[in-house]
């Protein structure tokens, strides 16, 4: 993702209406790129100062809510990425005990018990 791509998504981030794909990409961009890190945090601070004005809060730590913000959505793509590569590796099992299992059937029908 470039720079370009990154801004107009940063509402959607803000908003959490990324899919896991672009989520992945939008982060990815975000660690690597120090200019877009502080337009997203400025974003955030205005959209999320505006809501807690709106609902009249009293919660003013902006700066705590975005980092715990990044931080939560780093651990989402942490936790997806193990349970796929899970969901691969229980694939892998099921594979290989059809595999085995057919050479099994295959060995009775031949030779017997």
């Amino acid at each position: 993702m470039d720079c370009i791509s990154f801004r107009k998504h940063v509402n959607d981030y803000i908003e959490d209406k990324l899919d896991d794909e672009q989520l992945c990409e939008f982060l990815h961009h975000l660690e690597s790129c120090k200019n877009c890190r502080d337009e997203l945090e400025i974003n955030y601070i205005v959209v999320e100062g505006v809501r807690i004005l709106d609902e009249k809060r009293s919660d003013y730590n902006l700066s705590k809510a975005y980092d715990n913000m990044i931080a939560s959505a780093n651990k989402y793509i942490k936790m997806k990425r193990r349970l796929l590569l899970f969901e691969y590796i229980i694939d892998t099992l099921k594979f290989w005990t059809m595999v085995t299992l057919i050479f099994l059937f295959i060995r009775i029908l031949l030779y017997g018990v």
